[in-house]
Order: structure tokens, then C-alpha cells, then sequence
């Protein structure tokens, strides 16, 4: 893009969640709906907005009478949350509270001129007309909830004329939840125990080199983590899912599974496909996820056009096929005590305070990782360094920022959930007008960018 010093600083993530109120994090929510005055839950939610669209925690307990202060991670433009409570005549209604900005206890990664989102603390407390607290032992668990879309560029460590910019060869979705235990008298009999839920769903490939897409939980390592799940899927819409393959609460530090030979549904004419599914959490930056196969997702002809790439050429966007999805459930260990039961909460819990822990990447042809603006590769890419010196000139590398080049040029980005991609070929600040100019203004103005894109420019059903 033109204005390569700006864009993309501003890119960290950006926090618009949904819910999840299940202590196992495997439930669904159906929402407020009709509230029994009597019967209704103490716990509350909060949201970063007032219309209640980016929640931001829920099953929060607040005692009557008294206050509670939790730490969130928000947008960075804002300076109040807002409760969702049940009232005594039977309304759900919304409270505001001001935030206090938190200092991190150290800066990661470095080099970020700017964020999206920060660390702040609110202090929350019941409303005269809130529902009074029936019963603590439901409050057994606060979850934290962060989600939102990626996507990248295939040719790194390159920025050439070719390039076009379209940020749509690989694009997935992803959805983190974390349950922590804010039950004293629990805590002390089992321990801190605490789960993680990923989801990571495939939109749409538009490049012919990657082979795989990840993430690394940067410090969850194999010492808090007892019991891995992990599975493979076909997410449909209305909440559809069809099984491909899973192994179930697995003990061991690693753990992968392959589908092969499925299609997406009886009627597909394409060929057999293949997905491989790994989680590895005894690297030293921390649990390394990966899902293979996305070189085959590609349609084999296209009215005898070989290779539509997939859900992003015009003319070949397969409306409502289900996404290829990777879910992996990382359960930590019972019994810990003291400073140890504080690590493992902290290793679990940072992966939503500070989202800049979620390390998102993709690996091309040649075993290649391309990760985001600041964020290091995984130990298994050696050749980081080396094929980062293959530039030279004002498309250098920048030597202080992993997978930056001197021109400010980004291979990867973050963007809200729901946010659309950009059909093959269109330039990112072509699909979205405003980006640019929210780029330039270093987020103040334009924050709902976004919200602004061209229809006929970016894909609207995949």
C-alpha cells in the first residue's frame, strides 16, 4: 500500500467478542431472553460497548453491597465499559463504569509505536434495581472471551510490483476463550484450574503456496497444561458441524490427527481432500498449533479454468460451504499451589489480557513462516534471518521489527470478527476506503473503518 510508514502500526487486535457462558466453554449461550426475577443468575457481563455487541467477560460475580475489580483488555479509544445485569422486574439493563489504565509489567512485544487495545481495570458494582446475589457457588468461573479475523500475504520476505496488496491468500477465523476459577474456597481445594478453547476456521485461500496456518500461545507451555482435545471439523451454518477426526483429553505434550479422503458434502464433484491438525506445547516461546492442508481447498476447474482459488475469485465464491475447522482444548493442571497456581493462571489468562500473545502465522512452500508485525517465528523456522537479508535498500528488513520491512510494509494483519475479504486482486484500501485515512490518524478518527467497504469489492458469503 502507498502509505507503508503508517499502515498496519496500528494493527494489533482488536478485541469484538461474542459469548460463551458454559464452565466447561463447550456450551452454547442463547442469550438474556426472558429473565425469572427470582431465579435469575448474579453473575453479570461486560461489554466495551453500550449496544452490547463486543463483550469483553462474562459470569463476573459482584457481591451486593460491595465491588469487584477486574483487569480487560479494551479498545484503546475507550474510556468506559458498560455491565449487563438482570433487574428485579425482570429487564436486562446496562451500566457504565470508568476505566483505569493498567501499566503492563513489561512491553510485548517491543517496537509497537501503537495498539488497538489496552490493558485497563474497572471496578464494578450492583445497581439499586439489580437482582441480589442468591447464590456464590454459581459464580465459580469468569471467562474471557477474544475473537476476530487474519490475514496475510503469501510473499514473504518479497515486496514487489506484483504484489497486489489483497491480504486475502490466507484468511481464517479465530476464537479464544478462557475460563479462570474466581472461587477462593474451589481454588483451594483443586488447585487453579483453568481451560482454553480455540477455534480456528478457514474463509478463504487465495494464494497457491501456503500449506498451513497456526498460532503460537505465546508462554502456555507443557508445565500448565495436563490434558490436550483436539479435532477436526466442517463448521456449517445455524451451528452445524460435521466430525472429520478427533483424539479426546490426551496426555501427552503432543498430540496430531489427520482427515483424509473427505469432501465437503455428497454432492462435491472435487477431489478427496486432506487436513492434519498439531499442537505441540513444549517449544520454548510456548504452544504451537498448526492446521495443514490448505493447498487443497483450491477448486480443480472453474468452468475449465484450473485452480479457482478458494472463496476468493469472482465467480467461484461456493455460498454457505461449510469452513474447515481446527479446535483444540488445552485444560490446565489440578493442584498447584502458591507462585506456581499464580504462573499457570497468568500463562492462561494473558492470552486474552494481552491478545499480543496470540502469535498468528501462516507457513508457505519451503517450510516459510509469515507471522504479523512484531511477532518472532517459531523455533522450527530457522531461516528467519537468512531470508530476511535477501532484502535490501528501503524494502530492507527492519532489523528491530520481525516481519516489518523498512518501508512499513506487513504481511499480516488483524481485523475484527465478521470483517469481509477482499475479492483476488483488489488492493485492501480499495475494499476499504476509510482504512487508510484511519491509518494515517494513528486510530483517532475513522475507528469503524471497517463498517465502510465496497460491495462489489469484497466477498460477502463464503
Amino acid at each position: 500500500m502507498k502509505i507503508k510508514s503508517l499502515v498496519y502500526v496500528l494493527m494489533g487486535t482488536m478485541l469484538v467478542t461474542t459469548s460463551c457462558s458454559d464452565n466447561e466453554l463447550e456450551k452454547g449461550n442463547d442469550g438474556p431472553g426472558t429473565v425469572d426475577p427470582v431465579n435469575a443468575s448474579p453473575l453479570v457481563k461486560v461489554y466495551a460497548d453500550e449496544k452490547g455487541e463486543n463483550l469483553l467477560a462474562e459470569d463476573v460475580f459482584v457481591k451486593d453491597g460491595s465491588s469487584r475489580t477486574i483487569t480487560l483488555n479494551v479498545p484503546i479509544h475507550a474510556d468506559k465499559v458498560y455491565m449487563e445485569y438482570n433487574t428485579v422486574s425482570g429487564e436486562v439493563k446496562k451500566a457504565s463504569f470508568a476505566l483505569s489504565p493498567v501499566t503492563r509489567s513489561e512491553s510485548y512485544p517491543t517496537d509497537f509505536s501503537y495498539e488497538t487495545t489496552h490493558n485497563a481495570s474497572v471496578t464494578l458494582s450492583l445497581p439499586e434495581d439489580a437482582v441480589k446475589p442468591t447464590a456464590e457457588p454459581t459464580a465459580d468461573y469468569l471467562f474471557y472471551h477474544s475473537t476476530g479475523v487474519a490475514m496475510f500475504e503469501d510473499g514473504w520476505p518479497k515486496e514487489s510490483t506484483w504484489y497486489d496488496e489483497d491480504f486475502n491468500d490466507v484468511v481464517f477465523e479465530y476464537d479464544i476463550k478462557v475460563s479462570e476459577c474466581q472461587n477462593e474456597e474451589l481454588m483451594e481445594i483443586q488447585g487453579s484450574k483453568e481451560e482454553l478453547l480455540l477455534t480456528l476456521d478457514v474463509r478463504a485461500v487465495g494464494g497457491q503456496i501456503p500449506t498451513q496456518l497456526g498460532v503460537v500461545l505465546e508462554n502456555l507451555k507443557s508445565e500448565y497444561v495436563d490434558r490436550i482435545t483436539a479435532k477436526l471439523s466442517l463448521k456449517g451454518g445455524q451451528g452445524t458441524e460435521r466430525l472429520l477426526k478427533q483424539v479426546q483429553l490426551s496426555t501427552e505434550s503432543e498430540v496430531s490427527i489427520e482427515a483424509r479422503d473427505w469432501r465437503w458434502d455428497q454432492d462435491d464433484a472435487d477431489k478427496k481432500r486432506y487436513a492434519g491438525l498439531s499442537v505441540n506445547t513444549t517449544p520454548e516461546e510456548g504452544t504451537v498449533i498448526k492446521l495443514d492442508g490448505l493447498s487443497g481447498l483450491h477448486s480443480d476447474l472453474l468452468d475449465g479454468t484450473p485452480r479457482a482459488y478458494f472463496q476468493t475469485t469472482k465467480g467461484a465464491i461456493r455460498e454457505g460451504l461449510p469452513m474447515l475447522r481446527a479446535e483444540v482444548r488445552l485444560i490446565g493442571k489440578d493442584g498447584l499451589k502458591g507462585q506456581d497456581r499464580e504462573n499457570q493462571l497468568k500463562a492462561f489468562r494473558d492470552l486474552i489480557l494481552d491478545t499480543q500473545r496470540q502469535n498468528f502465522f501462516i507457513v508457505v512452500n519451503g517450510g516459510k513462516e509469515i507471522h504479523m508485525r512484531g511477532y518472532k517465528p517459531t523455533s522450527a523456522y530457522a531461516d528467519y534471518a537468512k531470508d530476511a537479508a535477501t532484502m535490501s535498500g528501503n524494502e530492507a528488513i527492519n532489523e528491530n521489527i520481525p516481519y516489518c520491512n523498512m518501508n512499513g510494509f506487513v504481511w499480516g494483519i488483524k481485523v475484527p470478527v465478521g470483517t469481509r475479504h477482499a475479492y483476488e486482486k483488489v488492493a485492501f484500501e480499495t475494499a476499504y476506503p476509510k482504512f487508510k485515512d484511519w491509518a494515517k490518524n494513528n486510530g483517532a478518527s475513522y475507528k469503524n473503518w471497517y463498517e465502510d467497504f465496497e460491495p462489489e469489492e469484497t466477498v460477502k458469503y463464503w
